[in-house]
């Protein structure tokens, strides 16, 4: 499982930035924030499974390269608020078309019930770890 997660993470990643000049870990906070603008630093941690450091470093990656832009709540002043510029938006636009094609070459060949399985199994690893 380790070196399946390896290879798809490398080959989604390379596909991303040959596209986009985005990782697939950059796409995840822009569609984290499309859905939910505003969305808190945590929030977007827990979303993505990472920790405290390297969500810290993937925004300031992301600021930097005009991404996202971060607020100070209005609720809390410790908490900070993520939103995607209009740039982030337009590269998550443009990485649907991608997702696609990455989506239909690793499910081509199984079946809806292979896939369901699948999905069930994968799923259940989210769940039970």
């Amino acid at each position: 499982m380790s070196l399946a997660q390896h290879r798809l993470h490398k080959s989604t990643d390379a596909a991303f930035g040959d596209a986009l000049g985005i990782t697939t870990a950059q796409l995840g906070v822009l569609f984290i924030l499309e859905r939910g603008p505003g969305g808190l630093l945590k929030e977007v941690s827990d979303a993505l499974g990472v920790n405290k450091s390297a969500i810290t470093a993937l925004i300031d990656r992301m600021e930097a390269a005009g991404l996202v832009r971060r607020q100070p709540s209005d609720e809390d002043g410790r908490a900070v608020q993520l939103f995607a510029t209009a740039q982030g938006l337009a590269k998550a636009a443009a990485a649907r078309p991608v997702l696609a094609r990455l989506n239909a070459r690793l499910t081509e060949s199984f079946s809806e019930r292979e896939m369901a399985v699948i999905a069930r199994f994968l799923q259940s690893v989210l769940e039970r770890f």
